[in-house]
């Protein structure tokens, strides 16, 4: 029977390691003054038994195919293993054509098995993953920076990886304690803040005649939309909520007995007293965040008491090559998720969202609504959700309010 290329990946290093151990036991055994008859016997004995082990090995890799020696990794340039395989076009593709033949060929199944996830359902069967093989890198890669384009708030927020929903205990610093010998003792309050997480689903229909072109251009087209709907999607839910598993910063702030602060104008000292409104150490480390019309309309042309300008530009070279705004010292982050003219200042990792698996990618099955249409109908889904900690003390919210 011939061996996967996953099963012979196994199979080599289960070897390397039998190999070392045996090695590093032929070493002790060679000054064995400090070893008793019966300790050498048993290590004689360890040995044969690893000798079999890697006969027996040696005879299943005859039917894998010939390991090409060259290079740092020793493997040829193309030959897929259990390290590389989900960043290989022949994974990208075979993932891809699973889907657009409506089944797993022979000749790909022994690749997909290398993806085969070992996890489909979270929270006890509650979320359901629906994609049965991972998601091929240049796949994930895209719609990441699609995600961090359109998304850049939710980018900025702390993200942690907990498998199903979780609490977490979050401590905060509190008034010290001034003690009678001079010393000042540091008083912290734990609070357990619980995460909860849910599906968010990008749809995307496609003319099953754009499936027979290029896979890669599939690829590409699938990730950069499926990216662009999260993105927009996860920021929203950050700054405003949704009837899910996210809490919106906004809200929060804005709760009973609190409400959002204003302006008529805006002015230096306006600005500084929307600064002054977060302590430290939040304040410190606080981003803005607002619409890009309000940025230029109310701070770009400002100027400080001593007339400098208050923004500046920081050119970015790397990543989405977006030039950065400055607003006196503190980046600034447009989103469309905030209304016109309305203020956002705070701390963005201070809002705590646990993502408990990464993307996965469906189509739509046999008998969908969208097969009669002779359409695929493609699925891109996060699961996640996010709260805000403690939001009136880490964030200001203000609008206008003049005429």
């Amino acid at each position: 029977m011939k061996l996967s290329q996953k099963e012979a990946a196994e199979l080599r290093r289960e070897k390397t390691d039998i190999e070392q151990k045996r090695l590093a036991l032929k070493e002790k055994c060679k000054n064995h003054r400090d070893m008793s008859t019966e300790d050498v016997s048993k290590a004689a004995d360890e040995m044969r038994s690893m000798s079999d082990r890697i006969d027996e090995i040696n005879e299943k890799l005859k039917d894998a195919p010939e390991e090409t020696r060259g290079g740092l990794n020793h493997v040829r340039v193309n030959e897929i293993t259990q390290e590389n395989f989900r960043s290989s076009s022949q994974y990208r593709d075979a993932f891809y054509r699973s889907f657009i033949n409506r089944r797993v060929s022979e000749e790909d199944a022994s690749i997909l098995e290398m993806g085969k996830r070992a996890i489909t359902d979270m929270n006890g069967g509650s979320v359901t993953s629906g994609a049965e093989y991972l998601v091929p890198t240049t796949t994930l890669d895209v719609i990441k920076s699609v995600i961090t384009k359109y998304g850049q708030v939710y980018a900025a927020v702390t993200k942690y990886g907990f498998i199903g929903n979780v609490s977490i205990p979050i401590g905060t610093a509190g008034a010290p304690t001034a003690n009678a010998d001079g010393t000042v003792t540091l008083n912290f309050t734990f609070t357990e803040v619980t995460l909860a997480q849910e599906a968010v689903v990008a749809t995307i229909k496609i003319k099953n005649l754009l499936l027979k072109n290029s896979i890669s251009a599939l690829d590409n087209y699938l990730a950069t939309e499926m990216g662009k709907y999260l993105g927009t999607y996860l920021d929203n839910a950050v700054l405003n909520g949704d009837s899910g598993t996210f809490t919106g910063i906004l809200p929060s702030i804005t709760a009973a007995p609190s409400a959002k602060k204003n302006y008529s104008a805006m002015a230096w000292d306006k600005l500084m007293d929307i600064e002054a409104e977060v302590d430290s150490p939040y304040g410190d480390d606080a981003t803005f965040i607002m619409r890009r019309k309000t940025f230029f309309n109310r701070f770009r042309k400002m100027t400080d008491a001593a007339g400098a300008p208050i923004t500046t530009t920081i050119p970015v070279i790397t990543g989405n090559g977006k030039t950065q705004f400055v607003l006196d010292g503190h980046r600034v982050i447009f989103t469309s998720a905030m209304a016109e003219d309305d203020i956002l200042f705070g701390d963005l990792e201070q809002y705590i969202v646990n993502e408990s698996q990464e993307i996965t990618i469906e189509p739509s099955s046999v008998g969908d609504d969208v097969f009669g249409k002779d359409m695929t109908m493609w699925r891109g889904k996060v699961y996640s959700g996010g709260k805000p900690l403690f939001a009136k003390t880490t964030f200001t919210y203000w609008g206008y309010s003049g005429t």
